[in-house]
């Protein structure tokens, strides 16, 4: 029987361009203040907290390192695999729920989601900067995959939520793309805009059953909360894509076969 613990961290302010980090004592106290979880524990039954954190980049290389394809508040820019320059000026993926599943289960566990759905902008943010999704306290053991559901972006305008998106047009989106692939130079260059804008759902499940020494997660006697980072590489949204052919529809599936086969999971509250 497992049951999610009522967090209630500090409301956030609208804010731009900022590090977000709950303060760990936070997440403990919360745990240790419901009474159902407390009994659990005097009764012998060992349970652990997972926290979970959202951010973007470039895909790192074998070394772990990043490419750099501008700061926060800039134009990302980078060449696809079809020899495209992709110019993006917003990209915003809205997580609305994260489970922890365990190795073998046919669902899991969803986490409380601290401030509802998380509209992360990729842009306005500096690439590897994290943003705390939610957290869930769950019975000790092994997870083998975190499955993340990108859904619209709706709130009630009367609860506390993430960073207010800059573009109210992200309002009840998924996914809200904006840029333009070039192609040449001088007067050869082919400049194309083009958008992804869609509020189709979508859930996949990122592999986590070996992240720690190619085995799963194993939650076993722990102290403090773990984290883990969920890392959408946005540099493989438009990967087969020539987008002198390409139509919406190619578009929001490159994108969307992206999410669920690029994005990884990092041990810890930062990659």
């Amino acid at each position: 029987d497992v049951r999610p613990v009522s967090f209630a961290p500090t409301p956030m302010p609208r804010s731009t361009r900022r590090t977000i980090h709950l303060p760990i004592a936070l997440i403990a106290l919360a745990m240790l203040s419901s009474g159902c979880r407390l009994g659990e524990l005097f009764n012998g039954k060992s349970v652990a907290t997972v926290e979970v954190f959202a951010t973007h980049a470039g895909t790192p290389d074998g070394d772990k390192q990043f490419p750099d394809y501008g700061e926060g508040g800039t134009t990302r820019v980078f060449v696809n695999d079809m020899g495209w320059e992709v110019a993006l000026g917003e990209i915003y993926v809205t997580q609305a729920k994260v489970e922890v599943v365990p190795c073998g289960a046919p669902k899991g566990t969803p986490i409380e989601m601290f401030w509802g759905p998380c509209p992360e902008d990729f842009v306005i943010e500096d690439d590897r900067i994290t943003v705390p999704l939610g957290a869930v306290t769950v019975d000790d053991g092994e997870y083998c995959s975190l499955r993340l559901t990108v859904a619209p972006y709706i709130v009630d305008p009367g609860t506390e939520r993430h960073i207010i998106p800059e573009n109210p047009a992200v309002m009840g989106t998924s996914v809200y793309i904006v840029g333009v692939a070039r192609q040449g130079e001088g007067n050869d260059m082919v400049e194309i805009p083009f958008e992804v804008i869609t509020d189709e759902p979508l859930t996949v499940d990122l592999d986590i059953s070996k992240l720690e020494n190619n085995r799963p997660v194993k939650l076993e006697d722990e102290n403090y909360p773990r984290p883990l980072t969920i890392l959408k590489t946005y540099d493989t949204f438009f990967e087969g894509i020539d987008f002198a052919t390409a139509g919406p529809a190619d578009l929001k599936a490159a994108v969307f076969s992206a999410i669920e086969l690029d994005t990884i999971v990092y041990n810890g509250s930062s990659v």
